[in-house]
């Protein structure tokens, strides 16, 4: 996935996880959201070694959220699965990390981190690089693509919902994101 020993380690601990999410393809979106943390890093600041982990292991608690509610089409039900991959989340991110050369206080900056990816307005500049990472790597074509499949819309139904569904806190992240939606959209002519 990546050249740091680190990281690498990192992910091959982290990717079973991912597999057992059912929502989508966790292992693709996983992928895409480092890819967009190291574009956001070489013009935003911060620590690659807290925030590459953050991105690695944002998504570890789908595993343990139910199939059926992560497949579900009822609201209420899509809102509980994405709190219960936030509460699970710090158990499983302190497991992995505890076999890597992260200390306690970094362990805790990147649960601090993951934790604050959904259902927050956080101020932290860290905290609002993983969402601006995650947000940006729906657009990236793979992930676009696999996200129209799993969630069963046509690309241009995906292009309009990730066109007016997104907001970000860098302006990197914004001028990456119109640039890759507007690959998306010549791809299909809209």
């Amino acid at each position: 996935m990546t050249t740091n020993k680190k990281y690498n380690e990192i992910w091959e601990l982290a990717k079973p996880y991912l597999e057992k999410g059912k929502m989508k393809n966790f292992v693709l979106h996983t992928k895409g959201v480092v890819k967009a943390m190291e574009l956001l890093l070489q013009k935003e600041s911060g620590d690659k070694d807290i925030l590459i982990p953050a991105a690695i292991l944002h998504d570890v608690g789908w595993a343990k959220v139910p199939a059926a509610l992560q497949k579900s089409n009822n609201k209420k039900e899509k809102i509980q699965a994405l709190k219960l991959h936030i509460e699970y989340a710090p158990k499983i991110v302190r497991k992995i990390l505890s076999k890597t050369k992260y200390n306690k206080k970094q362990i805790k900056t990147i649960i601090e981190i993951i934790v604050a990816h959904k259902f927050k307005t956080p101020i932290r500049p860290d905290k609002r690089l993983l969402i601006d990472a995650d947000n940006l790597s729906d657009v990236f074509k793979e992930q676009f693509y696999s996200d129209a499949e799993s969630y069963n819309v046509t690309p241009e139904q995906n292009y309009n919902f990730r066109k007016n569904d997104n907001t970000f806190y860098t302006k990197t992240a914004k001028i990456i994101f119109e640039k890759e939606l507007e690959k998306r959209k010549q791809e299909f002519k809209i």
